[in-house]
């Protein structure tokens, strides 16, 4: 049976190759990348200098933008980071801001305020990293540089990232909120409406899983 649930937005180029290119070589020259050091540690970039932050900026400031479009919502940026998947590496099924072993954790967590979950590939030269959407037709994204997905992050939108067969996957992802005081970013009204000048609702393919 076809899902009738509105799960996901997605996009192909919602930024330019030579950007990619540029978010891929600042997470190599920071961070070991050594999946020995455990499944998170030496992977992640999440700490950004000044010669990278007006591009991460922008990002941020258009995705929030088609996220408050899509869901209606006031969302803020709750966190992000570049991320490296090696060989081997998956994700098993799991929601964003609660563990969905343990019930409990729904009100009870440090992620509960990860309302909206974003994933935006930088590249798509490798074998297998989809991200999957089980309850919802098993539907996979195949990764493509410069794709973004955004979806909730609660039980509705459960999710898992499929094993790597072959070759490197690099991703900016991170999460917005709806609480204003988890905001790790300003971003200005202005700021939205120039992007709404500069980005028609129509000008991106958008997908309704």
């Amino acid at each position: 049976m076809e899902s009738k649930t509105p799960v996901a937005f997605e996009t192909d180029n919602f930024i330019t190759d030579d950007e990619c290119k540029r978010l891929i070589e600042y997470q190599e020259a920071r961070c070991p990348n050594d999946l020995r050091l455990g499944f998170w540690a030496g992977r992640i970039t999440d700490h950004f200098d000044k010669k990278i932050q007006p591009l991460l900026d922008d990002i941020h400031i258009k995705i929030c933008y088609f996220m408050q479009e899509f869901y209606n919502e006031k969302v803020y940026l709750e966190y992000s980071n570049l991320v490296y998947w090696g060989k081997g590496m998956e994700l098993p099924v799991h929601a964003d801001n609660f563990n969905i072993h343990d019930l409990s954790t729904i009100n009870n967590t440090k992620f509960r305020d990860r309302d909206y979950a974003y994933v935006l590939y930088l590249n798509g030269d490798f074998q297998g990293g989809e991200l999957w959407f089980p309850t919802h037709d098993d539907y996979k994204i195949k990764p493509t540089a410069g794709k973004l997905v955004f979806f909730t992050g609660g039980s509705k939108d459960m999710h898992g990232v499929t094993k790597i067969t072959d070759g490197k996957r690099y991703t900016l992802a991170g999460w917005f909120t709806k609480n204003k005081s988890k905001s790790k970013m300003v971003i200005l009204e202005e700021e939205l409406e120039a992007v709404k000048k500069l980005q028609p609702h129509n000008c991106f393919g958008v997908r309704k899983l």
